[in-house]
């Protein structure tokens, strides 16, 4: 019998080692499995717990914080209060009261939404329902309840409708009329309380807190709720791996532990059956315990098992085979292998193939060989690389912008001239758009140029994913991109493309941290159309998108002749504007008498501007003072008015003519962009008036442009004892519930309001509304543009305090002033 080799016994003796040591290892891995499991199965269901209380937590801060403005939002608690005292069943005032309830409806809307909750309720000081936000499948509802002879009516509409629909009043399943205390009110007095509630299988989370005022009174109660349904459990299950759900049952009370001791697994009992691991969580609800069950599948587990014995068998197979091998090449080792290594090394060298080859592990002077000829040929592929990469950096950067990547002008003036070129034998049309961001220059002033440089990438990325592959997008500088649509079949299809543009704005820009929502204003020109070369079209769509500014940004306008014509004449008209400016002449003040209506006594004038221009004759207002105020030539402007104005009045006062005061318009370009207190106080010195002589007349769009330094600058100005006056009220944006924050003195009534009176229900509702506003805030009523004796004795009936308008006089120059004061006609008319 032949005997075995030295190489086969100890072949055989590994062989042996290996499969007994597989075995004992497969029988030890069987047992641990299913312990491991059973751990494992532990950790993650109390792992399911820990995330089920981490949201449970975040979600009461949340709900929390979502009411916790009430402390400090004054408009709303100004609201709130209004609503308390003049809220009468009976004789309900809808003109005041709705429209409180709608601005209350609104501010409940943005809390509820920016915090992603389900609903937001608040209810008076008699605990009575006011209003309320809920969530439905398409957004969100608005609601408040209204008075109609004692009964209560429901308006609501949804957030992307216009105006309310006005209903009978039917209960929500949710949210119920009178208010119910979960807590006392001490509890939530000063701080708000987290209640929680079971309702057919969806679990519902409400924070709760009391407005009170100064004396400790309760004003309002605020709720707002999440609800956590199927939608939330199947979501959180799907994330956690595991099956999430929630009962009433009370036979999970036997195994159920606090959710606070399922958290440290201390107390955490899991319980199994043929196919799941149960762990039950309890967390108290406002009747009764709510049971927080999580489940883990123990399928996994005997898959596992039987996996895990099919692989000890390939396993023994392989490593026996490997073993055998193994041991081959230990035996046999040689010094051929290594050779043909280094050869092989060395060939790739020479036919150019720098690529990394095998390193040689011999331990001695070939693997050192083999590691030089490997670090030669590192050396030469990176140079050889990096000459290549800055070729095509090099062509790339003159063709490209560096900051988003796009085309620069000069590729897009090339790919522009080639399509002109093409478009040229083939009769279609192309599109030339000149895209310009808008108000750019305030984020790099408020947020940094490098959140600004985000900015134009992540615009760059936005309208490279609306425009079509087959189109141009490019960056030519600054905030401002190019666009070429080619082939071109209708208008309407360019139409689309900037539509989508615009529509893509909506969503906020995410900027190093910061929500950035901005806008866009694009001009569009169309070859042959709009010119027949690269520069006629760019400068044409460069024309159309400030004419996409002037129409109030945000808005795109196609070229047109009428528009260069525009173009032309507004040049034109700056121009002469600077020219009047600079020589002093061609503006002349013209002043309209205000009529006491206690006295018929002419008590004030308002100052207004007329331009004389050459050629053209008299330029009203409304024609050159908004061109002012775009390019800012109202604040010298408005300079020169004030000096006049007040020499003007110090004059007639000096003559003897009894005249209380001088109303001066200021626009809101002069007060946000120009010292006003420092030129206001020039004049003052500068002309003698005294500042109780002084009326200033302001719009309420300047009051509701930037709130904070609005109530700054006019309490400075009042400071000074000048009168403030907000023109044209009714108009604008003027709040009631902050109204009585501002330092102002008197209301102009506009005179589209006055107009119709008495014969319009609608404006003798808006101008009672008016004047009984003044008078609950103590302020001064001025109508302005009475010109019947109809529309003079309602206001008289009404107890308006004074008059302007063309019944009495209107606009004159300051000789015709004079004779109007000193012919006493105006008591007559009176």
């Amino acid at each position: 019998m032949k005997s075995l080799s030295l190489s086969d016994k100890l072949s055989l003796l590994i062989v042996a080692g290996v499969i007994l040591s597989v075995g004992i290892l497969g029988l030890y891995f069987d047992g641990f499995l299913k312990e491991n499991d059973l751990k494992s199965a532990q950790k993650r269901i109390q792992h399911g717990f820990f995330q089920l209380n981490s949201d449970l937590t975040n979600l009461e801060s949340e709900l929390k914080k979502g009411i916790d403005f009430v402390q400090t939002d004054e408009p709303f608690l100004a609201s709130i209060g209004l609503v308390n005292n003049y809220q009468d069943k009976q004789h309900y005032n809808a003109i005041l009261l709705d429209e409180e309830k709608k601005r209350i409806a609104r501010t409940l809307l943005d809390k509820v939404k920016f915090s992603l909750n389900t609903d937001i309720a608040l209810y008076d000081k008699n605990e009575e329902l006011m209003a309320y936000v809920y969530k439905k499948r398409n957004g969100y509802c608005l609601n408040f309840i209204s008075y109609d002879r004692g009964e209560k009516a429901l308006y609501s509409r949804c957030e992307n409708e216009e105006t309310y629909t006005k209903h009978p009043y039917s209960p929500h399943s949710l949210i119920r009329f009178n208010h119910a205390a979960y807590y006392s009110d001490d509890a939530v007095r000063n701080d708000s309380v987290i209640t929680y509630h079971l309702n057919d299988g969806t679990l519902i989370i409400r924070s709760h807190r009391n407005i009170v005022d100064t004396a400790g009174n309760i004003e309002a109660h605020i709720e707002m709720s999440r609800m956590l349904g199927s939608a939330y459990f199947s979501k959180l299950s799907d994330n956690l791996g595991l099956s999430v759900t929630v009962s009433r049952d009370p036979a999970y009370a036997a195994t159920a532990s606090r959710l606070q001791a399922s958290i440290s697994g201390d107390s955490l009992t899991i319980s199994q059956n043929a196919t799941d691991y149960i762990g039950v969580a309890s967390h108290p609800t406002f009747d009764k315990n709510a049971y927080l069950i999580i489940a883990m599948n123990k399928a996994p587990l005997t898959a596992a098992l039987d996996d895990n014995r099919r692989r000890l068998l390939v396993i023994m197979a392989v490593v026996i085979g490997i073993a055998l091998l193994v041991l081959r090449f230990i035996m046999h080792k040689n010094l051929v292998k290594p050779l043909d290594a280094m050869m092989k090394q060395i060939r790739k060298i020479e036919a150019q193939d720098y690529s990394t080859s095998d390193l040689l592990r011999t331990g001695d002077e070939l693997e050192l060989i083999s590691r030089n000829v490997n670090r030669l040929a590192g050396t030469i592929r990176e140079r050889e690389s990096a000459l290549r990469q800055s070729q095509i950096n090099f062509k790339h950067l003159s063709f490209h912008d560096p900051l988003t990547d796009l085309p620069n002008r000069r590729m897009f003036m090339m790919r522009l001239e080639h399509a002109i070129e093409r478009h040229k034998h083939d009769g279609n049309k192309l599109a030339v758009l000149f895209f310009d961001l808008d108000e750019f220059k305030h984020v790099n002033d408020a947020l940094s140029h490098h959140v600004g440089d985000t900015l134009l990438k992540e615009v760059a990325g936005r309208l490279s994913n609306t425009v079509r592959s087959a189109d141009t997008i490019a960056r030519i500088g600054g905030d401002e991109f190019n666009v070429l649509i080619e082939d071109v079949k209708a208008v309407r299809d360019v139409e689309i493309i900037v539509e989508k543009m615009l529509a893509d704005f909506k969503t906020p820009f995410l900027c190093e941290g910061h929500d950035i929502l901005t806008s866009a204003s694009i001009g569009i020109a169309l070859y042959p159309d709009d010119g027949e070369d690269a520069y006629t079209l760019i400068k044409h769509a460069d024309l159309a998108m400030y004419q996409a500014k002037d129409d109030g940004r945000n808005h795109y306008h196609f070229y047109s002749r009428a528009l260069s014509d525009y173009v032309t004449m507004k040049a034109g008209y700056i121009s002469a504007l600077k020219t009047a400016l600079n020589s002093g002449e061609g503006f002349h003040l013209y002043y309209q008498p205000k009529i006491s209506m206690h006295t018929c006594e002419i008590v004030g004038i308002e100052a207004l501007v007329r331009w004389e221009r050459d050629n053209i004759g008299t330029v009203y207002p409304d024609q050159f003072i908004p061109l002012a105020e775009e390019t800012r030539l109202i604040i010298p402007l408005g300079e020169q008015i004030l000096l006049q104005a007040f020499t003007d009045f110090v004059a007639l006062r000096r003559e003897g003519y009894p005249i209380e005061k001088i109303s001066v318009n200021v626009s809101p370009v002069q007060l946000i962009n120009s010292d006003m207190i420092r030129t206001l106080k020039r004049a003052i010195r500068m002309t003698g008036i005294r500042p109780d002589q002084i009326e200033l007349e302001i719009t309420e769009n300047y009051i509701a442009t930037n709130e904070q330094e609005t109530l700054r600058t006019l309490q400075r100005l009042r400071e000074m004892n000048v009168d403030l006056s907000i023109d044209d009220f009714g108009t604008g944006y003027s709040s009631m519930s902050y109204l009585h924050k501002l330092p102002v003195t008197r209301l102009k009534i506009d005179k589209s309001f006055i107009e119709h009176l008495p014969d319009s229900a609608e404006s003798v509702a808006v101008v009672k509304a008016i004047i009984a506003m003044a008078k609950t805030f103590n302020l001064s009523i001025t109508a302005e543009g009475v010109e019947t004796d109809a529309q003079l004795a309602f206001l008289k009936a009404e107890q308006c305090d004074e008059i302007q308008g063309y019944y009495f006089s209107k606009p004159l120059s300051l000789k015709e002033l004079k004779a109007l004061c000193e012919q006493r006609s105006v008591a007559a008319k009176c």
